[in-house]
């Protein structure tokens, strides 16, 4: 069966756009694509992927994607954007010393090949070290939340760290910097806390090939309800 995604990549794909990512991508044109979000999405919640993805019912972003987006803003550029139309509040909580780095790269692309498609992903903080690379993510979390990612079904980051190795790089740290939010949907106004630390994470050959199968696993039941949704309800020729 051939790969059938919701996403191909094209020149008119949003990251594409991004001169500084077109020399790497450009061999990947017109290639099914999937991100570590999609998978999530496809996994965890597989009714709101088929409205949104294949119906096209568009799904409202809850307060804590929200919330990620809005700290996920700050990390990458140092200060928090202008537009805040939740309210959040707590920014005084976050010392943009203690978590950025001047020489780290932030958003930084990856590709994984995988014959058929392709992963895509950007690692929120990537940092070159003396003895390698160190692969950090962000995440912002409710009470108790951290579990979830220092469980093994986590694998954003070995997913992104395996892509650079790849590449030759070595990989020499792998975390997630978790920070606690107060508040919640039903008690708004959501609030970054004081309370932030990292989670760290191991790299190896058995998380790596977890993660993989765990990405074939999704791209394969995504491609069979999209072709069985094209052959019902996709445009006639």
């Amino acid at each position: 069966m051939s790969i059938n995604l919701v996403s191909r990549l094209t020149e008119d794909t949003w990251f594409y756009k991004e001169l500084k990512y077109q020399e790497e991508l450009k061999p990947f044109l017109g290639k099914p694509y999937i991100s570590y979000s999609t998978m999530e999405s496809w996994l965890e919640y597989t009714e709101d992927f088929i409205k949104e993805k294949l119906v096209g019912l568009p799904q409202q972003p809850g307060a804590y994607k929200e919330f990620g987006s809005y700290l996920g803003h700050a990390y990458e550029h140092g200060e928090f954007p202008t537009d805040n139309p939740r309210g959040f509040t707590g920014q005084e909580n976050i010392n943009f010393d203690d978590i950025r780095h001047p020489d780290a790269e932030y958003e930084k692309l990856i590709i994984i090949d995988m014959g058929e498609y392709f992963i895509v992903g950007f690692i929120d903080k990537f940092l070159r070290l003396e003895d390698g690379v160190w692969i950090n993510d962000l995440k912002t979390l409710g009470k108790d939340k951290e579990k979830k990612y220092q469980g093994e079904d986590y694998t954003q980051v070995v997913l992104y760290s395996y892509a650079l190795e790849q590449k030759g790089e070595k990989i020499k740290r792998t975390d997630v910097l978790a920070v606690r939010r107060e508040g919640s949907h039903v008690n708004p106004p959501l609030k970054i806390s004081k309370e932030q630390f990292y989670i760290p994470l191991e790299y190896n050959e058995d998380r790596v090939k977890f993660a993989l199968d765990k990405v074939d696993k999704a791209v394969k039941g995504i491609s069979e309800i999209k072709t069985v949704y094209d052959k019902f309800f996709g445009k006639k020729e």
